[in-house]
């Protein structure tokens, strides 16, 4: 499994555009991605600051998300200021998500699979495994 949380932070002024965009991804994402178990966007505290939690089944089914058609079209470099993807593990018996695992992609992946992996690496922290 690969879960992270993205922290996101919205140019001023482009809040709604961005909340549009996010309802189509969202949208595509859970009609079309079977392998996707979480993928959804929550408003922060702070103006312009948003939060998206990410759950796929395996490192290739993120991968795959990140190189969607839909991802294309939209003015992401225009609306986010700033994004940090902060991978997270968790908690046995407090959360229903398995562990976070980072796999390389299969030989016969494609290469654009291939570079989406060396475009987003999943990082598993060495701290994590004293307490799976």
């Amino acid at each position: 499994m690969a879960t992270l949380l993205c922290h996101i932070e919205i140019n001023p002024g482009r809040e709604l555009e961005f909340e549009a965009v996010m309802k189509e991804m969202y949208r595509r994402t859970h009609a079309e991605e079977p392998n996707c178990i979480r993928y959804e966007y929550y408003r922060g505290a702070q103006p312009g600051k948003y939060y998206s939690l990410l759950s796929f089944t395996d490192s290739a089914a993120f991968w795959g998300h990140q190189v969607s058609d839909y991802h294309e079209g939209f003015d992401f470099a225009g609306m986010i200021k700033s994004l940090d993807m902060e991978w997270v593990d968790p908690v046995k018996e407090a959360s229903p998500l398995q562990e976070t695992a980072s796999t390389d992609p299969l030989d016969s992946a494609s290469d654009v699979i291939k570079t989406a992996a060396q475009t987003y690496p999943i990082e598993v922290q060495s701290w994590w495994k004293q307490y799976r």
